[in-house]
Protein backbone atom coordinates (compact mmCIF):
# COMPACT_ATOMS: atom_id res chain seq x y z
CA UNK A 1 0.00 0.00 0.00
CA UNK A 2 3.12 2.30 0.38
CA UNK A 3 3.56 2.14 -2.59
CA UNK A 4 0.47 2.80 -3.96
CA UNK A 5 0.59 6.10 -1.87
CA UNK A 6 4.20 7.29 -2.88
CA UNK A 7 3.06 6.81 -6.81
CA UNK A 8 -0.13 8.98 -6.46
CA UNK A 9 1.79 11.76 -4.36
CA UNK A 10 4.20 11.79 -6.60
CA UNK A 11 1.82 12.19 -9.52
CA UNK A 12 -0.08 14.78 -7.88
CA UNK A 13 3.06 16.75 -7.17
CA UNK A 14 4.40 16.27 -10.68
CA UNK A 15 1.26 17.10 -12.56
CA UNK A 16 0.18 20.48 -10.23
CA UNK A 17 3.43 21.45 -11.10
CA UNK A 18 2.68 21.83 -14.98
CA UNK A 19 -0.46 23.56 -14.07
CA UNK A 20 -3.21 21.10 -12.91
CA UNK A 21 -4.98 20.41 -16.23
CA UNK A 22 -5.97 17.23 -17.64
CA UNK A 23 -3.56 15.71 -20.64
CA UNK A 24 -4.98 16.04 -23.96
CA UNK A 25 -6.71 19.38 -22.92
CA UNK A 26 -2.88 20.76 -21.70
CA UNK A 27 -1.06 19.32 -24.48
CA UNK A 28 -3.02 21.38 -26.87
CA UNK A 29 -4.30 24.33 -24.53
CA UNK A 30 -7.84 23.88 -25.32
CA UNK A 31 -10.88 23.28 -23.00
CA UNK A 32 -12.22 20.11 -22.76
CA UNK A 33 -15.52 20.86 -24.47
CA UNK A 34 -13.44 21.23 -27.82
CA UNK A 35 -14.08 17.47 -27.71
CA UNK A 36 -16.64 16.45 -25.36
CA UNK A 37 -20.19 17.10 -25.29
CA UNK A 38 -20.31 16.04 -21.67
CA UNK A 39 -17.65 14.29 -20.57
CA UNK A 40 -16.60 11.69 -20.84
CA UNK A 41 -19.30 11.55 -23.71
CA UNK A 42 -17.44 12.71 -26.78
CA UNK A 43 -18.72 15.49 -29.84
CA UNK A 44 -17.88 15.52 -33.41
CA UNK A 45 -14.39 16.55 -32.77
CA UNK A 46 -13.57 14.25 -30.15
CA UNK A 47 -14.44 11.47 -32.22
CA UNK A 48 -12.49 12.34 -35.10
CA UNK A 49 -9.47 13.00 -32.85
CA UNK A 50 -9.61 9.32 -31.47
CA UNK A 51 -10.47 7.84 -34.92
CA UNK A 52 -6.92 9.70 -35.69
CA UNK A 53 -5.55 7.76 -33.38
CA UNK A 54 -5.08 10.50 -30.72
CA UNK A 55 -3.79 13.24 -33.03
CA UNK A 56 -4.75 16.65 -33.44
CA UNK A 57 -4.36 18.43 -36.43
CA UNK A 58 -6.36 21.42 -36.35
CA UNK A 59 -4.21 22.46 -32.88
CA UNK A 60 -0.50 22.65 -32.60
CA UNK A 61 1.00 20.24 -29.53
CA UNK A 62 3.24 21.63 -26.60
CA UNK A 63 5.17 19.76 -24.24
CA UNK A 64 3.91 19.08 -21.09
CA UNK A 65 4.03 16.04 -18.73
CA UNK A 66 2.02 13.32 -21.30
CA UNK A 67 -0.55 12.05 -18.25
CA UNK A 68 -3.50 12.50 -16.30
CA UNK A 69 -5.07 11.69 -13.07
CA UNK A 70 -8.80 10.50 -12.61
CA UNK A 71 -9.41 10.62 -8.96
CA UNK A 72 -13.14 8.84 -7.61
CA UNK A 73 -14.82 8.15 -4.63
CA UNK A 74 -17.93 5.90 -4.52
CA UNK A 75 -20.80 5.53 -1.80
CA UNK A 76 -22.84 2.21 -2.93
CA UNK A 77 -26.04 0.73 -0.93
CA UNK A 78 -27.20 -2.04 -2.12
CA UNK A 79 -31.12 -3.22 -0.55
CA UNK A 80 -30.86 -6.35 -2.10
CA UNK A 81 -27.73 -7.39 -0.06
CA UNK A 82 -28.11 -4.65 2.52
CA UNK A 83 -25.04 -2.86 2.49
CA UNK A 84 -24.17 0.36 2.54
CA UNK A 85 -19.94 0.84 1.52
CA UNK A 86 -17.86 4.66 1.20
CA UNK A 87 -14.85 4.01 -0.06
CA UNK A 88 -11.99 5.58 -2.95
CA UNK A 89 -12.34 3.19 -5.83
CA UNK A 90 -9.94 4.59 -8.09
CA UNK A 91 -6.87 6.40 -8.80
CA UNK A 92 -5.86 6.13 -12.78
CA UNK A 93 -2.97 7.44 -14.39
CA UNK A 94 -4.27 8.20 -18.13
CA UNK A 95 -1.75 8.69 -21.22
CA UNK A 96 -2.20 8.68 -25.32
CA UNK A 97 -0.63 9.89 -28.06
CA UNK A 98 1.37 9.15 -31.56
CA UNK A 99 4.57 7.57 -31.13
CA UNK A 100 5.64 8.03 -34.56
CA UNK A 101 3.55 9.11 -37.66
CA UNK A 102 2.14 5.45 -38.00
CA UNK A 103 1.87 4.40 -34.35
CA UNK A 104 0.08 5.27 -31.10
CA UNK A 105 -0.86 4.53 -27.83
CA UNK A 106 -3.28 4.60 -25.28
CA UNK A 107 -2.82 3.74 -21.31
CA UNK A 108 -5.42 3.10 -18.47
CA UNK A 109 -3.09 2.47 -15.42
CA UNK A 110 -5.17 1.86 -12.29
CA UNK A 111 -2.94 2.84 -9.44
CA UNK A 112 -5.94 2.08 -6.98
CA UNK A 113 -8.80 -0.18 -7.69
CA UNK A 114 -11.34 -1.15 -5.18
CA UNK A 115 -15.04 -2.58 -6.06
CA UNK A 116 -17.38 -4.01 -4.21
CA UNK A 117 -18.23 -7.99 -4.20
CA UNK A 118 -21.76 -10.18 -3.32
CA UNK A 119 -23.16 -10.44 -1.63
CA UNK A 120 -21.63 -8.65 1.37
CA UNK A 121 -20.44 -5.84 -0.16
CA UNK A 122 -16.45 -6.82 0.79
CA UNK A 123 -14.29 -4.84 -1.11
CA UNK A 124 -11.54 -6.38 -3.67
CA UNK A 125 -8.49 -4.56 -3.81
CA UNK A 126 -6.95 -4.88 -7.46
CA UNK A 127 -4.62 -2.33 -7.36
CA UNK A 128 -2.39 -1.96 -10.36
CA UNK A 129 -4.41 -3.65 -13.14
CA UNK A 130 -4.38 -2.01 -16.82
CA UNK A 131 -7.60 -0.92 -17.80
CA UNK A 132 -6.21 0.07 -21.45
CA UNK A 133 -2.68 -0.61 -22.73
CA UNK A 134 -2.40 -1.09 -26.76
CA UNK A 135 -0.80 -0.24 -29.67
CA UNK A 136 -2.42 1.04 -32.86
CA UNK A 137 -0.53 0.83 -36.37
CA UNK A 138 -1.51 2.69 -39.16
CA UNK A 139 -0.89 0.12 -42.04
CA UNK A 140 -2.82 1.75 -45.00
CA UNK A 141 -5.34 5.05 -44.95
CA UNK A 142 -7.87 2.60 -44.64
CA UNK A 143 -6.25 -0.14 -42.40
CA UNK A 144 -5.02 -0.44 -39.03
CA UNK A 145 -3.94 -3.02 -36.59
CA UNK A 146 -4.51 -2.69 -32.73
CA UNK A 147 -2.37 -4.81 -30.07
CA UNK A 148 -2.36 -4.92 -26.56
CA UNK A 149 -5.56 -4.78 -23.69
CA UNK A 150 -8.99 -3.18 -24.77
CA UNK A 151 -12.42 -3.04 -24.71
CA UNK A 152 -14.31 -5.46 -27.51
CA UNK A 153 -16.70 -3.82 -28.84
CA UNK A 154 -16.02 0.14 -30.58
CA UNK A 155 -18.94 1.08 -31.68
CA UNK A 156 -20.33 1.89 -28.44
CA UNK A 157 -17.36 2.45 -25.87
CA UNK A 158 -18.27 2.22 -22.31
CA UNK A 159 -15.25 4.55 -21.10
CA UNK A 160 -17.51 7.17 -22.62
CA UNK A 161 -21.51 6.76 -20.91
CA UNK A 162 -22.61 8.90 -18.65
CA UNK A 163 -24.09 6.37 -16.47
CA UNK A 164 -21.54 4.35 -13.76
CA UNK A 165 -23.31 0.85 -14.41
CA UNK A 166 -23.23 -0.43 -17.80
CA UNK A 167 -26.03 -1.23 -20.02
CA UNK A 168 -26.55 -4.80 -19.75
CA UNK A 169 -26.36 -6.16 -23.27
CA UNK A 170 -22.74 -4.59 -23.64
CA UNK A 171 -21.76 -5.97 -19.93
CA UNK A 172 -23.67 -9.64 -19.75
CA UNK A 173 -20.71 -12.37 -20.60
CA UNK A 174 -20.79 -15.91 -21.78
CA UNK A 175 -18.57 -18.64 -20.14
CA UNK A 176 -15.67 -20.17 -21.12
CA UNK A 177 -14.42 -23.72 -20.68
CA UNK A 178 -14.17 -23.99 -16.81
CA UNK A 179 -10.51 -23.67 -15.84
CA UNK A 180 -8.40 -25.07 -12.55
CA UNK A 181 -8.64 -21.57 -10.63
CA UNK A 182 -11.88 -19.62 -10.61
CA UNK A 183 -9.92 -16.25 -11.91
CA UNK A 184 -8.89 -18.31 -14.74
CA UNK A 185 -12.37 -18.92 -15.48
CA UNK A 186 -13.76 -15.67 -15.26
CA UNK A 187 -11.20 -14.11 -17.88
CA UNK A 188 -11.76 -17.36 -20.48
CA UNK A 189 -15.67 -15.24 -19.87
CA UNK A 190 -16.76 -13.04 -22.99
CA UNK A 191 -18.51 -9.75 -22.75
CA UNK A 192 -18.73 -7.04 -25.49
CA UNK A 193 -17.85 -4.36 -23.45
CA UNK A 194 -15.32 -6.17 -21.39
CA UNK A 195 -11.41 -5.93 -21.29
CA UNK A 196 -8.81 -8.31 -22.76
CA UNK A 197 -5.31 -8.83 -24.49
CA UNK A 198 -6.37 -9.19 -28.28
CA UNK A 199 -5.39 -8.47 -31.69
CA UNK A 200 -7.88 -6.42 -33.79
CA UNK A 201 -7.95 -5.53 -37.42
CA UNK A 202 -9.71 -2.29 -38.73
CA UNK A 203 -11.13 -1.66 -42.01
CA UNK A 204 -12.71 1.99 -42.09
CA UNK A 205 -13.02 4.98 -44.28
CA UNK A 206 -10.71 7.04 -43.87
CA UNK A 207 -11.81 11.10 -44.71
CA UNK A 208 -8.96 13.79 -43.54
CA UNK A 209 -12.15 16.08 -42.65
CA UNK A 210 -14.65 13.64 -40.78
CA UNK A 211 -12.26 10.36 -40.27
CA UNK A 212 -14.65 8.85 -37.56
CA UNK A 213 -17.77 8.72 -40.42
CA UNK A 214 -18.17 5.68 -42.59
CA UNK A 215 -18.78 2.19 -42.69
CA UNK A 216 -16.12 0.60 -39.82
CA UNK A 217 -15.20 -2.80 -39.81
CA UNK A 218 -13.71 -5.02 -37.04
CA UNK A 219 -12.14 -8.22 -36.81
CA UNK A 220 -10.83 -9.09 -33.46
CA UNK A 221 -9.32 -11.76 -32.03
CA UNK A 222 -9.57 -12.07 -28.25
CA UNK A 223 -7.46 -13.93 -25.50
CA UNK A 224 -7.69 -15.13 -22.10
CA UNK A 225 -6.13 -12.73 -19.56
CA UNK A 226 -5.30 -9.45 -17.99
CA UNK A 227 -2.34 -7.22 -18.28
CA UNK A 228 -1.75 -5.60 -14.32
CA UNK A 229 1.21 -4.89 -12.18
CA UNK A 230 -0.18 -5.91 -8.59
CA UNK A 231 0.66 -3.33 -5.92
CA UNK A 232 -0.74 -5.31 -3.29
CA UNK A 233 -0.70 -8.47 -1.73
CA UNK A 234 -4.47 -8.69 -2.48
CA UNK A 235 -3.90 -7.04 -5.87
CA UNK A 236 -1.23 -10.32 -6.40
CA UNK A 237 -4.14 -12.39 -6.06
CA UNK A 238 -7.17 -10.83 -7.41
CA UNK A 239 -5.15 -8.88 -10.26
CA UNK A 240 -2.26 -11.24 -11.61
CA UNK A 241 -0.77 -10.85 -14.51
CA UNK A 242 -2.52 -13.40 -17.11
CA UNK A 243 -2.45 -14.36 -20.56
CA UNK A 244 -3.05 -17.93 -22.05
CA UNK A 245 -2.10 -18.17 -25.89
CA UNK A 246 -5.13 -19.97 -26.96
CA UNK A 247 -7.70 -17.10 -28.33
CA UNK A 248 -11.66 -17.09 -26.90
CA UNK A 249 -12.48 -17.10 -30.66
CA UNK A 250 -13.45 -14.22 -33.49
CA UNK A 251 -15.67 -10.82 -32.71
CA UNK A 252 -16.73 -9.13 -36.60
CA UNK A 253 -18.21 -6.12 -35.73
CA UNK A 254 -19.49 -3.73 -38.58
CA UNK A 255 -21.01 -0.67 -38.30
CA UNK A 256 -21.75 2.86 -39.71
CA UNK A 257 -21.06 6.47 -38.38
CA UNK A 258 -22.48 9.66 -39.63
CA UNK A 259 -21.62 12.59 -37.26
CA UNK A 260 -23.09 11.40 -33.81
CA UNK A 261 -25.45 9.00 -35.21
CA UNK A 262 -24.44 5.01 -35.81
CA UNK A 263 -26.59 1.38 -36.43
CA UNK A 264 -24.53 -1.37 -36.28
CA UNK A 265 -23.53 -5.12 -34.65
CA UNK A 266 -21.11 -7.81 -33.77
CA UNK A 267 -21.47 -11.77 -33.68
CA UNK A 268 -18.87 -13.09 -31.35
CA UNK A 269 -18.07 -16.89 -32.33
CA UNK A 270 -16.15 -19.72 -30.43
CA UNK A 271 -15.41 -22.24 -28.37
CA UNK A 272 -18.63 -23.75 -28.32
CA UNK A 273 -20.40 -20.66 -27.67
CA UNK A 274 -21.76 -17.39 -29.28
CA UNK A 275 -23.23 -13.90 -29.06
CA UNK A 276 -24.60 -11.37 -31.29
CA UNK A 277 -26.28 -8.04 -30.66
CA UNK A 278 -27.52 -5.11 -32.81
CA UNK A 279 -26.67 -1.43 -31.89
CA UNK A 280 -27.98 2.61 -32.54
CA UNK A 281 -27.52 5.96 -31.62
CA UNK A 282 -28.73 8.63 -32.80
CA UNK A 283 -28.00 12.47 -31.72
CA UNK A 284 -31.10 15.43 -31.52
CA UNK A 285 -29.92 18.18 -30.36
CA UNK A 286 -29.58 18.42 -26.39
CA UNK A 287 -31.01 14.40 -26.82
CA UNK A 288 -28.69 11.31 -27.18
CA UNK A 289 -30.62 8.15 -28.11
CA UNK A 290 -29.15 4.65 -27.92
CA UNK A 291 -30.45 0.82 -28.01
CA UNK A 292 -29.38 -2.86 -28.31
CA UNK A 293 -30.54 -6.17 -28.62
CA UNK A 294 -29.10 -9.39 -28.77
CA UNK A 295 -28.81 -12.82 -27.53
CA UNK A 296 -25.98 -15.44 -26.93
CA UNK A 297 -25.66 -19.08 -26.53
CA UNK A 298 -24.02 -20.83 -23.81
CA UNK A 299 -21.64 -23.79 -23.69
CA UNK A 300 -24.90 -25.41 -21.77
CA UNK A 301 -26.94 -25.11 -24.77
CA UNK A 302 -29.27 -22.49 -23.01
CA UNK A 303 -30.46 -19.19 -25.01
CA UNK A 304 -30.44 -15.58 -23.41
CA UNK A 305 -32.36 -12.02 -24.74
CA UNK A 306 -30.58 -9.07 -23.93
CA UNK A 307 -32.16 -5.38 -24.23
CA UNK A 308 -31.46 -2.01 -23.37
CA UNK A 309 -33.27 1.81 -24.04
CA UNK A 310 -31.26 4.54 -22.98
CA UNK A 311 -31.77 8.00 -23.41
CA UNK A 312 -29.57 11.34 -22.51
CA UNK A 313 -30.41 14.67 -21.95
CA UNK A 314 -27.55 17.68 -21.72
CA UNK A 315 -30.03 20.77 -21.62
CA UNK A 316 -26.33 22.75 -19.73
CA UNK A 317 -22.61 22.18 -20.51
CA UNK A 318 -22.18 21.17 -16.93
CA UNK A 319 -25.40 19.29 -16.37
CA UNK A 320 -27.09 16.18 -17.83
CA UNK A 321 -30.06 14.09 -16.89
CA UNK A 322 -30.43 10.32 -18.84
CA UNK A 323 -31.88 6.70 -17.78
CA UNK A 324 -32.13 3.58 -19.41
CA UNK A 325 -34.69 0.67 -19.78
CA UNK A 326 -32.59 -2.89 -19.36
CA UNK A 327 -33.64 -6.76 -19.38
CA UNK A 328 -31.63 -9.91 -19.24
CA UNK A 329 -33.55 -12.73 -19.72
CA UNK A 330 -31.28 -15.11 -18.18
CA UNK A 331 -31.00 -13.47 -14.18
CA UNK A 332 -35.00 -14.01 -13.87
CA UNK A 333 -35.50 -10.66 -12.06
CA UNK A 334 -37.11 -8.90 -14.81
CA UNK A 335 -36.44 -5.45 -16.32
CA UNK A 336 -34.42 -2.56 -14.40
CA UNK A 337 -34.82 1.26 -14.69
CA UNK A 338 -31.49 2.95 -14.10
CA UNK A 339 -31.68 6.52 -14.30
CA UNK A 340 -28.84 8.44 -13.81
CA UNK A 341 -28.00 12.46 -12.43
CA UNK A 342 -25.00 14.19 -13.82
CA UNK A 343 -22.85 17.41 -13.01
CA UNK A 344 -19.70 18.43 -14.24
CA UNK A 345 -17.47 21.84 -13.64
CA UNK A 346 -15.40 23.52 -15.16
CA UNK A 347 -13.92 21.67 -17.55
CA UNK A 348 -10.80 23.40 -18.44
CA UNK A 349 -7.57 23.27 -15.69
CA UNK A 350 -9.46 19.96 -13.88
CA UNK A 351 -12.96 18.59 -13.84
CA UNK A 352 -15.13 17.81 -11.13
CA UNK A 353 -17.40 14.77 -12.07
CA UNK A 354 -21.01 13.64 -9.87
CA UNK A 355 -22.95 11.73 -10.61
CA UNK A 356 -26.09 9.88 -8.85
CA UNK A 357 -27.69 6.82 -10.09
CA UNK A 358 -30.59 4.60 -8.19
CA UNK A 359 -30.71 1.11 -9.54
CA UNK A 360 -34.44 0.23 -9.75
CA UNK A 361 -35.36 -4.13 -10.06
CA UNK A 362 -37.35 -5.76 -8.36
CA UNK A 363 -35.92 -7.29 -5.04
CA UNK A 364 -32.58 -5.43 -6.34
CA UNK A 365 -32.47 -1.69 -5.53
CA UNK A 366 -30.06 0.17 -4.79
CA UNK A 367 -28.24 3.11 -5.11
CA UNK A 368 -24.15 4.34 -6.26
CA UNK A 369 -22.96 8.17 -6.07
CA UNK A 370 -19.73 8.64 -7.45
CA UNK A 371 -17.69 12.09 -7.34
CA UNK A 372 -14.52 12.41 -9.60
CA UNK A 373 -11.49 14.90 -9.73
CA UNK A 374 -10.03 14.65 -13.07
CA UNK A 375 -6.32 16.57 -13.84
Amino acid sequence: MKKVLLLVIFCILLTSSVSAVPYFARKFRTPCQTCHTFPPHLNQFGLDFVAREYRMEALPAHKTVPFAVWATQKLKFSDRNDFTKSFPNRIEVISGGEITDRISYFVEWRVLSYQTTSPDGRLKDRSGRFEDLFLIFQLTDRLSLTAGQFRMLSQWDASRKLSLSTPVPFSASIGGEPALSSRLSSLRSFSLQGRAPALRLSVGSRSRTTPADGWHHEFTVPFSGEFSAPLTDEARDNASFELEGRPKGLFYESYHRRGLDTWGGGVFVGDNRWMANLVGQRELGQNHLYGSIGTARFRNDLQDFRLTLGHYWIPRPWFALGSRFDHLSADGRGPAFVPHLNFHFPGQRYTLLFVVEPFLQKRNNGITTELSFVF
